[in-house]
C-alpha cells in the first residue's frame, strides 16, 4: 500500500471517527486534508460516492423525521443548488494551489473551532430563514 493510501486512510478514520462524534463533518475534515496528497479531479469523485453512501445511510435511519424537517431544508436546498453551479464554474477558473489554501485557511479553524465545543444556536431560526430567504 503507498504511502498516499494510507495517509488517505488514516484521515478517512479521523473524519470518520469526528463524523460518528458529531453527527457531521465528514468531508469537511477530509478534504482540506486530503487536498495534500491528491489532486481534486481525484479526490472529489471518491468523496461524492463516500458522501453518498453515508447521506443515503442518514436518509434511512430518519425517515421518520423526513416530513417534519423538509420546510426547514428548503433554504438549505435553494442555497446549495446556486451553490454547485457558482462553485462548479469557479473550479474551472481558480488556480489549484489558491483552491488548496484557501480551504485550510477557511474551513479548517471554524471546525476545529466547533468541535472544540464552541456553538452559537440561533435562537430565532424562523426569522431568519424568512427574513434571508425569501
Amino acid at each position: 500500500m503507498g504511502h498516499d493510501v494510507a495517509a488517505l486512510f488514516m484521515i478517512a478514520l479521523f473524519a470518520a471517527i469526528v463524523n460518528g462524534a458529531l453527527g457531521y463533518g465528514f468531508s469537511s475534515l477530509t478534504v482540506p486534508l486530503a487536498l495534500i496528497c491528491f489532486s481534486n479531479k481525484i479526490l472529489s469523485p471518491a468523496l461524492v460516492i463516500v458522501e453518498l453512501a453515508i447521506n443515503f445511510w442518514m436518509v434511512v435511519l430518519s425517515r421518520g423525521s423526513l416530513a417534519a424537517a423538509r420546510r426547514r431544508a428548503i433554504p438549505i436546498l435553494v442555497g446549495l443548488i446556486s451553490g454547485i453551479v457558482i462553485g462548479s464554474c469557479l473550479l474551472n477558473c481558480v488556480n489549484p494551489d489558491v483552491l488548496k489554501f484557501s480551504t485550510y485557511v477557511v474551513l479548517l479553524p471554524l471546525i476545529l473551532t466547533q468541535a472544540a465545543g464552541f456553538r452559537r444556536p440561533i435562537n430565532a431560526e424562523r426569522a431568519a430563514i424568512w427574513s434571508r430567504a425569501w
